[in-house]
């Protein structure tokens, strides 16, 4: 009977140390591919920067004046075609951003979201005609604002808009002005050019007769919102000038 008991005590402690050495060799096994599987600190670290990096962009709308005064031909070929031309060369060289377009004249519109990769924005310029949108004026300060709204819509932090036109704001000056302190209170850092010049131009009708008229220009409006905005005016009076001073906004860009 001794015998048997100690045989007994001796095969239950064989099973309890049995089971304990597998759980331990489970333990360390699982341990093991944990750490083999987990990145380290650094390469999380790493990882984490570089999504944040990745999620920040510079976000650039282009608002474009289309109404029927960017027809004047006093900027060759026309103040809208090189507005076109310019906008496209600013694209090339900060080709980091992530770039939208609204178009405005008697009223505004989004003509192509920010960040949207389905779309070709160089394309999409080359289509741009004084006839994609209604009215009569040119509504600044609406303009500013449709241009606000998109940032929003995408989360935008780094904000930049690149607006071209020829005329002073048809809109009442509250409206203007409110637009004005928005841009301002969302950090919204606006380069206006102006395009084109006084005096007479010629201008094409749509029966395709050439005509000559007092060429109207107006840059007071785009003074206003590059002074309440931190940002820059321009005035280019020809092709070439316009081309110059989309390369120096490329370059105050590139340098942020």
């Amino acid at each position: 009977m001794t015998y048997s008991n100690s045989l007994q005590k001796f095969i239950q402690q064989l099973v309890v140390s049995s089971f304990l050495a597998i759980c331990f060799l489970f333990s360390f096994i699982t341990h093991s591919y944990a750490q083999d599987e987990a990145p380290t600190d650094s390469v999380l670290t790493e990882e984490v920067k570089e999504e944040i990096v990745l999620e920040e962009h510079m976000d650039i709308i282009l608002a474009i004046d289309v109404s029927s005064s960017m027809k004047v031909e006093d900027v060759t070929p026309t103040r809208l075609e090189a507005v076109k031309s310019a906008a496209q060369q600013l694209m090339s060289v900060h080709a980091t951003a992530r770039y939208g377009i609204v178009l405005f004249a008697g009223e505004s519109m989004i003509y192509a979201r920010l960040g949207d990769q389905e779309v070709d924005l160089y394309q999409l310029l080359e289509q741009i005609t004084t006839d994609l949108v209604d009215g009569t004026g040119t509504v600044l300060g609406e303009a500013l604002d449709t241009s606000i709204k998109e940032f929003e819509r995408v989360g935008s932090t780094d904000r930049k808009i690149i607006i071209f036109s020829d005329g002073a704001t048809s809109e009442s000056d509250n409206i203007f002005k409110r637009a004005l302190l928005l841009a301002s209170k969302r950090d919204v850092e606006v380069y206006a050019i102006g395009v084109g010049g006084g005096g007479e131009a010629a201008i094409t009708t749509p029966d395709q007769e050439h005509i000559t008229i007092k060429s109207p220009y107006n840059d007071e409006s785009l003074k206003q919102i590059s002074i309440f905005t931190n940002g820059k005016y321009y005035h280019a009076e020809s092709f070439e000038e316009m081309s110059k001073i989309a390369e120096e906004i490329s370059l105050l860009l590139n340098s942020k």
